[in-house]
């Protein structure tokens, strides 16, 4: 059995995939997996299982979630041990440990083979590190160290291949890791040595200009002196620059699969992430059409925001967005898209797809809504909510939100907003807020717990939360009017035609807004759901593993597209479905 971890956690049995249910069981798998060989206690598993909030239930819960693992797992893989819990899993059974195993090989290897080897490392990744933990607390260091380790191994890959006279090929995967880690000098270098080699001297030193500006304007820094004496030999024509001569490497990493026009898919439309795009260090994208005997190929590059048609069965365009797309909303003119890793938010043409504009929020976002004529962007660990003109495409101040009976110290971002006909909505730390949209002022607050998605409709607010309830709201009072515990995982809830869909134990839930009672329940075919959206006469989930699936009620799913590892977001409207894709380092 191999265990996953390069991107969102899988499971295999030789070719098959485990399914795992629910965030909760997904969770404490992870944790366990980061401290394989080792006993973890109840204690800190419960601690890190609901950071820090647990339930009463919390014990009964985790002895169910080891449970269900052992079932899946088998039951001599997760070992009690005294008053804790421990993963018998072998360092080469987790993807991370082969990576790591495969570039301590490369050190070894003469530069062709050690370049191979580290291809093939670098293989091994499906888009972000345990992508589903992004935000969980226990998951940040390792999350970290592996995509700093990447990014490492990135680099020392295009050291072999400047080495080894592949200058040309590198060009273009260069200028996008440097669009990708602006303050990445060696990727600077490595670029200039390329396009110097190229031919491209001019090119060159635009390339060191570029590199200075962005070091003095982000840092107050000049470039390192490595990099200073790399633009000198450039204008030096320092012969330790000639290229050196050309050495070819095996076509494809070992174990990487290719598609051929003639391979047989399963699914009339199919999707596979391509290796060169993993070696980029980026989430890019292919989407495979078949028709007749021929393949057709979209790539949505990473940073991107493609329009798939209403039916959901393709993609019509793409177009570039800001670094790290993470939300999309519809209206206001415009589809507007949260960019989290530069805090801005990009806006663009319903009717065509085409970009528009950028606006710089100066602030880390996470979500966006529209409503009352303006874009509401939540400014995640900022803690405020940003108001944008769309007739000028311009921010107005941010709206703060005042403590009220928030924990003074404690972190409180705003991960979540929403509009309805009265009232701009907001989650912040554990409290939704209120601001009324003619004062932009928060009025009222309600403790709520930590948020796992928050949406509007039927008359009521809808927050599902960590502690595994769903919440009904009343938008005048501000007080619960219902509450459901639910199972793990549960969030992501949305509002439409009379009905409330969320994410429930890896599942799509329908359920009853008067009595908060399940009343369907969809699985994805092959996937598991990430996040919903609803628009164009049907729900729209979009799942881990790159599929994007139309469900209607009583229908179930009516139409999967294959799309691809690194999709962040969805939404729907303006006769046509959006779904972001991300970078995946």
């Amino acid at each position: 059995m191999r265990y996953l971890i390069l991107g969102p956690l899988e499971v295999r049995e030789g070719e098959t995939e485990v399914a795992l249910r629910g965030g909760q069981q997904r969770k404490l798998l992870a944790i366990l997996l980061l401290h394989a060989g080792e006993a973890v206690s109840t204690d800190r598993l419960i601690e890190e299982l609901w950071q820090g909030k647990p339930p009463s239930t919390a014990a009964k819960a985790l002895q169910g979630y080891v449970s269900s693992l052992r079932k899946q797992l088998g039951q001599e893989t997760v070992e009690t041990v005294g008053a804790g819990y421990r993963l018998d899993v072998a360092p080469e059974q987790i993807d991370a440990g082969r990576f790591e195993e495969l570039l301590a090989e490369a050190r070894r290897l003469e530069r062709a083979p050690a370049a191979a080897k580290v291809r093939e490392a670098l293989a091994l990744w499906r888009g972000p590190a345990l992508a589903d933990f992004a935000y969980d607390d226990f998951a940040q260091h390792e999350i970290e160290r592996l995509q700093e380790l990447r990014l490492s191994c990135i680099e020392r890959r295009i050291d072999l291949e400047l080495a080894l006279g592949h200058h040309d090929d590198l060009v273009p995967e260069l200028e996008a890791l440097v669009h990708a880690h602006p303050l990445r000098e060696r990727l600077r270098g490595h670029l200039m040595v390329a396009l110097y080699r190229s031919g491209r001297q001019a090119e060159a030193l635009d390339a060191y200009r570029a590199a200075r500006t962005v070091l003095r304007d982000e840092l107050g820094l000049e470039p390192s002196e490595d990099l200073q004496a790399l633009q000198r030999a450039i204008l030096d024509h320092d012969a330790s620059l000639a290229a050196p001569q050309r050495v070819d490497l095996p076509s494809a990493p070992v174990g990487t699969r290719r598609l051929s026009a003639g391979s047989r898919l399963r699914h009339p439309l199919a999707a596979i992430a391509v290796g060169s795009a993993i070696l980029l260090g980026t989430a890019a994208v292919l989407v495979l059409s078949l028709r007749s005997h021929n393949v057709s190929a979209i790539v949505v590059p990473p940073n991107s925001v493609a329009r798939i048609n209403a039916a959901g069965t393709g993609v019509e365009s793409f177009v570039g967005v800001g670094r790290g797309p993470t939300a999309i909303a519809v209206g206001a003119g415009g589809v507007w898209v949260a960019n989290a890793e530069e805090g801005s938010v990009t806006r663009l043409a319903p009717a065509t797809g085409k970009f528009v504009a950028t606006i710089g929020t100066g602030a880390e976002v996470s979500d966006v809504a529209v409503g009352f004529g303006s874009v509401w962007v939540a400014d995640g660990n900022d803690g405020t909510v940003t108001q944008i003109d769309p007739r000028l495409n311009a921010l107005a101040q941010p709206i703060p939100i005042p403590l009220g009976s928030r924990r003074a110290l404690a972190p409180n971002p705003v991960f979540y907003v929403a509009v309805d006909r009265h009232y701009v909505w907001a989650t912040c730390g554990d409290q939704l807020v209120r601001i009324d949209p003619k004062t932009d002022r928060v009025d009222r607050y309600l403790t709520v717990g930590t948020p796992t998605g928050l949406t509007t409709g039927g008359g009521s607010v809808w927050v599902t939360t960590q502690s595994e309830f769903l919440l009904r709201i009343d938008p005048r009072t501000v007080q619960k009017t219902d509450s459901q515990l639910l199972a793990e995982g549960v969030g992501d809830p949305v509002y439409a035609d009379g009905a409330l869909w969320l994410i429930n134990q890896g599942e799509v839930q329908d359920i009853a807004p008067t009595t908060l009672g399940v009343v369907d329940t969809v699985q994805l075919r092959g996937d598991h759901p990430s996040s919903l959206a609803a628009g164009n006469g049907a729900i729209w989930a979009l799942g881990y593993g790159g599929s994007l699936s139309r469900l209607t009620a009583g229908a179930g799913v009516t139409a999967t597209l294959q799309i691809g590892k690194g999709t962040s977001a969805v939404a729907a409207g303006g006769g046509a479905t959006w779904v972001a894709v991300r970078a995946a380092g």
